[in-house]
């Protein structure tokens, strides 16, 4: 009995070890694909969007600018205009700001410090309104402004796109391995949950063999066994040798 419950417990314990193994590799290929993805939307994508606004609000006091120098029919006043001029600068910083905070690529600190730089001289060439009297000045710090805005832009969709990639080829991996993990460990499965029923009735049925054995040998009788079920076959067998045991003895 101590063998069955041996075997049974290996095979039970088999069975698990192969289908904890699968679950952990998925788990992990899985988290692994989940930390690549996660890189994108905390790393690059939030400078993205920063560089992105930075620019269209770029694009919106250059227009304010522009306008009346270009005698725009009906724009507003030149007070008007400069207040929203500095609202406008106001967000550009609050966008830099945040930019600031997110620096995770290799080269882009020295790019921020210069779009710091570049923003602080823009800022000041707009409050004293240098556009009015020395256009050609005021466009010279708003074309290198609007460059590194680009240049931090550009940076991280590259990473973005590099990252990506390097997702998609670890997700390649991934399936791979998975698909002959699951293969492997599919046929493991199929072999074990064939064997551990053989290795169980193996004993039993060895068991049923010799006990009708004994009992054709000493009864001299065939034994007609009508049970198909392994158990109840060996107790038909017992209850018959049992009861050919205790007839009382026909010799007189």
């Amino acid at each position: 009995m101590k063998r069955i419950k041996t075997r049974m417990t290996i095979g039970i314990f088999s069975i698990f070890l192969v289908s904890f193994i699968v679950l952990m590799v998925n788990i992990g290929a899985n988290q692994r694909i989940a930390n690549n993805s996660q890189s994108l939307l905390k790393d690059n994508f939030p400078s993205v969007k920063y560089s992105f606004e930075m620019f269209k609000i770029l694009n919106e006091i250059n227009n304010d600018i522009i306008a009346p120098l270009s005698e725009m029919i009906g724009y507003e006043s030149e007070d008007s205009v400069q207040v929203s001029t500095k609202l406008y600068l106001t967000d550009f910083e609050q966008n830099l700001n945040l930019q600031k905070n997110n620096i995770t690529e290799t080269g882009e600190q020295e790019l921020t410090e210069s779009l710091q730089k570049a923003f602080d001289r823009y800022k000041l060439s707009v409050l004293n309104t240098e556009y009015s009297n020395n256009y050609s000045a005021y466009y010279e710090k708003y074309r290198n402004l609007r460059e590194y805005i680009l240049s931090i832009h550009d940076l991280n969709v590259s990473e973005l796109e590099q990252k990506n990639e390097d997702i998609k080829c670890s997700a390649l991996r991934v399936l791979n391995i998975q698909e002959k993990l699951g293969i492997v460990a599919l046929t493991l499965l199929s072999i074990l949950i064939f064997l551990v029923p053989f290795l169980l009735l193996t004993p039993i049925n060895k068991l049923s063999d010799r006990m009708i054995t004994f009992y054709k040998t000493n009864f001299n009788k065939d034994i007609d066994i009508k049970s198909n079920h392994e158990l109840e076959k060996l107790e038909e067998i017992f209850e018959k040798i049992v009861l050919e045991t205790s007839k009382p003895d026909q010799k007189e």
